[in-house]
């Protein structure tokens, strides 16, 4: 029986999305690296949507994490590792070592799927740069684990059941259910368990990477595409949703976006 605390901040259970002014695709490019030293992930290729904090923040326009301070990718590491990567294509000058063509070649062998994506959405980036790297991906043979915020948004519908829809509470997965989406759930910290249906049917699964590690074990994301199930996270396998319970900070205060000089 899943355990699901009611509590607890508003804006843990709030809809992430709000339409922002205009929306849909801003043509943002994509950066794509081999190789991960993500805890969690595993060591797989991995999309960055945007060559700077500010095409990338673009793409996150209308997100009420990013308005709140509760996004853990804008507000983190992520927006540092970004402004990295930037500098070293300066010196290169050049981004031809940052294409999914490049990362799918230098990826690690033990590498199971392509993470869509660490900071900005996909579904703003540019739809052709995105196919490509789909594509590229399926035919590589790989795992697609990504996730949009937008999936609402008409621009994004080519992307259903290659991405999954994040949503915050199971009322917001059940509408994008019903839209034709998977969906990645944010639930309050302290859920566990696997939460079913009333007629006993699967709604939706933990993370088996937070599961894992609430019980003092390593399991990884790249872990998970590896078993015979394949990444319960890829939309394109027939599954239950997937959900997250907030695993960070017991407290969080508004904080300031980083701010970089190109």
């Amino acid at each position: 029986m899943a355990r699901i605390l009611r509590g607890g901040s508003p804006s843990r259970v709030r809809a992430r999305y709000a339409p922002p002014p205009g929306g849909g695709v801003t043509g943002a490019r994509l950066v794509v690296v081999s190789r991960s030293r993500n805890p969690k992930t595993g060591d797989v290729p991995t999309v960055w949507v945007g060559r700077s904090l500010s095409e990338s923040r673009e793409t996150c326009e209308g997100c009420l994490l990013l308005a709140s301070g509760d996004c853990y990718a804008q507000y983190g590491a992520a927006a540092f590792a970004i402004n990295s990567i930037r500098r070293a294509a300066a010196r290169a000058k050049s981004w031809r070592k940052y294409t999914i063509q490049r990362a799918l070649r230098d990826r690690a062998p033990s590498a199971r799927f392509v993470r869509f994506s660490a900071l900005g959405d996909i579904a703003r980036a540019s739809p052709s740069q995105v196919l490509e790297a789909l594509n590229a991906t399926r035919q590589a043979g790989l795992a697609v684990v990504g996730y949009t915020h937008f999936w609402r948004e008409k621009t994004a519908a080519y992307l259903r059941g290659s991405l999954m829809a994040s949503v915050s509470g199971e009322n917001a997965a059940r509408r994008a259910n019903a839209a034709g989406w998977r969906a990645a759930i944010f639930l309050p910290a302290g859920t566990t368990g696997t939460i079913r249906d009333p007629d006993g049917s699967i709604f939706a699964i933990e993370c088996p990477a937070i599961a894992a590690k609430r019980h003092g074990k390593s399991y990884t994301c790249n872990d998970c595409a590896a078993s015979r199930r394949g990444a319960l996270c890829d939309a394109s396998i027939d599954a239950a949703n997937v959900y997250f319970a907030d695993h960070g900070p017991s407290t969080r205060a508004r904080r300031t976006l980083p701010v970089f000089q190109p």
